[in-house]
């Protein structure tokens, strides 16, 4: 039963359904948009919902306030509703909450509508909003486990990048690239997209705090994405094999070997400086196609380096 709860359209209609009894035990009139605000206001993570319920509730206020006063003084036609809405949806925009403009245009015209306008009916439409809202906060208390989800995305993605760095690591001696390379790359930035929008609903359903961990853990991919681009372009201008290349390619492997979410990459990382210290004690280019490469190699290096500082960087604030 529980997992009905966190389905959004299952929360739409409870929410709705009892909005709409309470509003009728309570005898008030237009009971039905009790029912109409608790759908607006089931939002996909709590602190949305939070922050609309608080904007609809300042908003309607206004509506129902300034509703009143204007039908009072210049009487509840169309025409005064229409001064009504000239005056409301500027103050909306200027506030930014314009989450509440459909409501409070829908209480205006319960007053409208009515032939006698007195103080009942500023608390007849409060009630009204505050039953619909609160209603549905209740039920955007259950949501779902956002949390698996993300897990399941990101032992996704940290399989592509090894795939991707083993087919670096074999591309770097045959210099031949998988066919499969370009959709590879495609799904995997997918994956990344879709993980950005989990990671900020993770972020967005704490309430009282923020938990920016998933945010923090997906930004540190991506950056490392760009990098792994920088790297792949080497491979265009790569056009002969030598000593350092077959080690670069050893040590290719090892990273992608590595890429889980706790590796601080310390031991790559010093591991790399000693591969640094060994191209440097290796006999000097002989050719300029060898310098060239030679060269090419040398910014692999380097960015192979980055790929891993950032991941110590983001073990590091984590």
């Amino acid at each position: 039963m529980i997992k009905y709860f966190k389905d959004k359209t299952f929360k739409m209609a409870v929410s709705a359904t009892i909005a709409i009894i309470i509003a009728n035990a309570m005898n008030l009139h237009f009971s039905v948009t009790a029912g109409i605000i608790a759908i607006l206001s089931v939002q996909d993570t709590k602190k949305e919902a939070l922050k609309v319920a608080g904007r609809r509730v300042i908003a309607t206020t206004i509506a129902i306030l300034l509703s009143f006063v204007l039908y009072i003084i210049l009487g509840n036609n169309p025409v005064i509703f229409g001064i009504f809405l000239v005056i409301f949806i500027p103050i909306t925009k200027y506030l930014k909450i314009e989450d509440g403009l459909v409501v409070g245009a829908v209480l205006s015209t319960h007053l409208l509508t009515s032939s006698n306008i007195n103080l009942y009916w500023i608390l007849n439409e409060e009630t009204l909003t505050v039953i619909g809202i609160s209603i549905a906060m209740v039920f955007n208390l259950y949501t779902e486990s956002l949390e698996d989800i993300f897990e399941i995305k990101k032992e996704e993605i940290e399989e592509s990048y090894r795939r991707i760095l083993s087919d670096m690591s074999v591309t770097l001696i045959t210099r031949t690239v998988p066919i499969y390379e370009q959709k590879l790359f495609i799904n995997t930035e997918k994956l990344i997209n879709e993980s950005k929008v989990i990671a900020k609903n993770i972020n967005d359903n704490y309430i009282l705090k923020s938990n920016y961990y998933y945010i923090n853990y997906i930004n540190m991919r991506t950056m490392q994405l760009d990098t792994i681009r920088r790297m792949k372009k080497h491979f265009l201008r790569f056009n002969m094999t030598y000593e350092q290349t077959v080690i670069l390619s050893r040590f290719t492997k090892d990273v992608a070997k590595e890429i889980y979410e706790n590796n601080d990459c310390i031991n790559l990382i010093n591991k790399l400086d000693s591969l640094r210290k060994t191209y440097q004690a290796m006999e000097l280019p002989k050719t300029r196609e060898e310098f060239e490469n030679r060269a090419l190699l040398f910014q692999f290096l380097n960015d192979l380096e980055e790929f891993l500082i950032i991941k110590k960087e983001f073990i590091e604030s984590n």
